[in-house]
């Protein structure tokens, strides 16, 4: 195992601290919060072997950052405790409150347990089980004549669809009709002018 000098180990920190506020100034008073003022503060810094080489005023001025930011979280920090105090007090208080709100709810809730349906009270029961029924009614209501709708509906096409066919077949019979007819009158013509020839 290798010995290594307690001197060379305080050399290295001393060199990291001066590459840290190498780093802090410049750029890292620029920074808006620690994580960028260390970014700034690794770019500045020079390197020396594995070693970042800060400048002291760097450094110290980093360091007040550091300071500064620790304190300004310690005050939050009280005044967060500030507010959780208040707000436990507040906490009861509200508990109270909720109990005194939750009394007059029970009796509100037992004063409105009753409605007026068609000027007859009815307990809210009652009441849902009357309403429901009658949406089921129209419901059924709906679905019957829906049905006898689309019955009607399909008897009318069907008779519709039959009329046409009728009507086509009709039309085809007189068309028909009318060739057989034209076949005739030009036989019965040409049967009547051979007539007529035949007598001169």
């Amino acid at each position: 195992m290798m010995f290594i000098p307690q001197t060379f180990i305080s050399l290295k920190r001393v060199l990291l601290i001066a590459i840290v506020l190498f780093l802090v100034t410049g750029n890292l008073i620029k920074a808006q919060n620690l994580n960028e003022q260390h970014e700034s503060l690794m770019k500045v810094s020079t390197t020396y072997q594995d070693y970042k080489v800060i400048k002291i005023d760097i450094f110290n001025q980093f360091w007040e950052n550091l300071q500064d930011t620790i304190t300004v979280l310690r005050n939050n920090q009280l005044v967060l405790n500030e507010e959780i105090v208040s707000l436990r007090g507040d906490l009861s208080e509200t508990k109270t409150q909720l109990e005194q709100i939750n009394v007059d709810l029970e009796s509100s809730n037992f004063v409105r347990d009753r409605i007026s349906f068609i000027g007859i009270p009815l307990k809210k029961g009652t009441y849902n089980i009357i309403v429901w029924g009658l949406i089921f009614i129209l419901c059924g209501l709906v679905v019957f004549f829906f049905l006898r709708f689309k019955r009607s509906n399909t008897i009318t096409r069907s008779t519709k669809k039959e009329c046409n066919a009728m009507t086509v077949e009709f039309d085809n019979y007189k068309k028909n009709a009318r060739d057989k007819d034209l076949v005739l009158k030009r036989e019965l013509q040409t049967a009547l002018n051979t007539i007529d020839e035949l007598k001169q």
